[in-house]
């Protein structure tokens, strides 16, 4: 490790401990490789130059990984890896494949439907709210291990065009398709990584403030009006976004890249 000056990473003020967020970092980079089994890891002085924390945070973030059997410290030789965190087999999801695959025991759980109250919210930027809506939930998993939450504001009237035991068994997306009557036009969605709230950690089994990505699509009919509203939260540790772009539609290629022509 270099200067201080030219590696100085600073840590979030969001609330979250500086030792939880450290012990995070050093456990992603033995996720990805940057240290290998057998590597020794920089100095505490090291990482209290690079962090700007006090050697204390350091001693309990380190202490942390040697509890989980991640590192191991050796008098007089440093700390070295030992291990790497458990991560689960990729489960790709298709953004452009069969809304139905159901690969490798994938399932979800339904958590029973009820009227909206404020787990979710339209903004204006949405659309325009149709009626009333109903919030329903899915939990998702594979081999019985929780990968995605899924939250959903349904319309008063396009859930009632649907028989119940339709949204038992099928993914809302597919019901919204090939239900013609529904009238669904447009749907776009966005990306964001962010740390998981107590309940979403709960729930899909990780640490709170872990980084999860979260979804959030919006399906509308022709005249912009919100059919369904979906917010999806995703485990970072075992999930694909496994995107076939068409190089037929130019548009569609920068549009998929995030970034303006230029």
């Amino acid at each position: 490790m270099s200067s201080a000056s030219e590696h100085r990473q600073t840590l979030r003020e969001d609330g979250t401990p500086y030792y939880v967020q450290l012990a995070a970092i050093i456990r992603r980079q033995i996720v990805d490789e940057t240290w290998n089994i057998g590597d020794r890891l920089p100095t505490l002085k090291q990482l209290v130059a690079t962090f700007g924390v006090s050697p204390m945070t350091v001693r309990h973030a380190l202490a942390g990984l040697e509890n989980e059997g991640l590192i191991s410290a050796e008098r007089g030789r440093g700390t070295f890896v030992t291990g790497k965190p458990h991560t689960p087999e990729s489960v790709p999801y298709l953004l452009t494949g069969s809304p139905a695959y159901r690969g490798k025991e994938l399932s979800f759980r339904v958590v029973p439907s009820r009227e909206s109250e404020v787990e979710l919210r339209l903004s204006p930027e949405d659309g325009k709210p149709l009626g009333e809506y109903r919030h329903m939930k899915r939990i998702f998993s594979r081999n019985d291990h929780p990968f995605i939450v899924g939250q959903y504001l349904v319309a008063d009237v396009v859930h009632r065009m649907i028989p119940e035991k339709l949204w038992k068994t099928e993914l809302v997306s597919t019901l919204l398709y090939d239900t013609k009557d529904v009238g669904l036009s447009h749907v776009r969605q966005t990306f964001r990584v962010v740390s998981s709230m107590p309940a979403e950690a709960a729930e899909l089994d990780i640490r709170v403030h872990d980084p999860v990505v979260r979804v959030r699509r919006i399906f509308q009919n022709a005249k912009k009006e919100v059919l369904c509203l979906a917010q999806l939260v995703y485990r970072t540790d075992g999930v694909v976004f496994d995107i076939n772009i068409d190089l037929d539609d130019r548009n569609r290629l920068l549009e998929l890249g995030g970034f303006p022509e230029s």
